[in-house]
């Protein structure tokens, strides 16, 4: 799997003792917004995934980790590499180097099995987050605000693969800058309720009457 970027905090001696904790994670697009998991403590955006268990397949994790996080089944014939990111910086444990790459999938879910989310016991309860439909623009312009909090670490990681999203797509903004929507499905949206309510095949040559939800939601 191709490398999207590593992150080395260089704070740590080379001869400490490695803790390696890799990840699977989550791109699903559900329409033209990502399926992302929100926290209530901080506000960031993470792709659903999680740890890969010893013996575990990445893509089992991959499926558990969604299922767990967003509440969605996967639907596993649909899941393919997109790319992987490495951390590498202190770790919690004295003279410990933590080390992980986040394996990245595209993926799609089956949209009318849906179940309560169950987060694990710790971090995720205490940061109380809960599956968010969002469009990507609007997820890096979150994250990007959060850079320097240090109890959200991963905020980085996910930034950059979001920003790479974001240029593949080809995204356009709108002319009220609210929201970028996608060249390839352009959306009708109207001024007056701030929500899109009506969506056809646009060519490029016709005008986009833009979205005016400030959060582009």
């Amino acid at each position: 799997m191709r490398t999207i970027q590593i992150f080395d905090n260089a704070n740590y001696e080379a001869y400490w003792t490695k803790f390696k904790r890799d990840s699977a994670r989550g791109i699903i697009f559900i329409g033209d917004k990502l399926l992302m998991i929100q926290s209530k403590k901080f506000g960031e955006y993470k792709f659903p995934g999680g740890g890969i268990e010893s013996g575990e397949k990445n893509t089992d994790a991959l499926i558990r980790e969604v299922k767990e996080e967003t509440g969605y089944t996967l639907i596993s014939e649909s899941i393919a590499e997109y790319g992987k990111t490495l951390v590498l910086r202190k770790g919690s444990g004295e003279n410990e180097i933590f080390e992980q790459e986040s394996f990245y999938y595209t993926c799609k879910v089956n949209e009318r099995e849906i179940s309560t989310p169950a987060l694990d016991e710790g971090y995720e309860s205490e940061y109380e987050y809960s599956p968010i439909l969002v469009f990507p623009c609007v997820a890096i312009s979150a994250n990007e605000q959060l850079l320097n909090i240090s109890k959200i670490p991963w905020v980085m990681r996910d930034l950059a693969v979001l920003r790479e999203i974001k240029q593949k797509k080809k995204w356009v903004q709108c002319q009220c800058s609210c929201a970028h929507l996608p060249q390839d499905n352009w959306l009708e949206c109207v001024h007056k309720s701030g929500m899109i309510q009506s969506e056809r095949t646009y060519t490029v040559s016709e005008k986009l009457i833009p979205l005016c939800d400030p959060s582009g939601k």
